[in-house]
This record gives C-alpha cells, structure tokens and sequence, in this order.
C-alpha cells in the first residue's frame, strides 16, 4: 500500500524515536484523546472528566489520517 503525504507525516501515528508509547490527538478541558501502544498494537483511550474508557482489542487504523497500524503493511 502506498502512503498519502499526509500518512507518511502524521504526529499521531508515527512512533519516530519517542521513547514514550502514548500520543494526544486531542486535549481539551474535561475531555481528553489519544493513542496508547501495548504489546499486542495501539489502542484508542478517551478521557471525559472522571471517566476513563481504553478499547480492549488494537485498532486497525490511525483514527487522524487513516494510515493501516498492523505490521503486514509496508511503509514507503
């Protein structure tokens, strides 16, 4: 699969040398988003005031730029 520019490029998705595992999308008062990387891929985790809420299983693609998260596909 080839990648858009904006897939190639995007902050969310990319690890590219962070030593941290969890990435904001969005970050609001009283509501907070982001992506958080397990052994087993990245999942989605949301924050609305006192309510945490993590998906169980790894999502599939970047929910900002739509790029594929599983290791068959090859990045160009």
């Amino acid at each position: 699969m080839k990648l858009t520019e904006k897939q190639k490029n995007c902050p969310y998705c990319h690890e590219k040398g962070a030593a941290r595992h969890v990435k904001m999308i969005q970050d609001i008062p009283g509501c907070t988003m982001g992506l958080i990387k397990r052994k087993d891929g990245w999942h989605l985790w949301t924050s609305l005031r006192l309510t945490f809420i993590g998906s169980l299983e790894p999502i599939a693609y970047c929910p900002k730029c739509g790029r594929p998260l599983n290791e068959e596909v090859k990045h160009e």
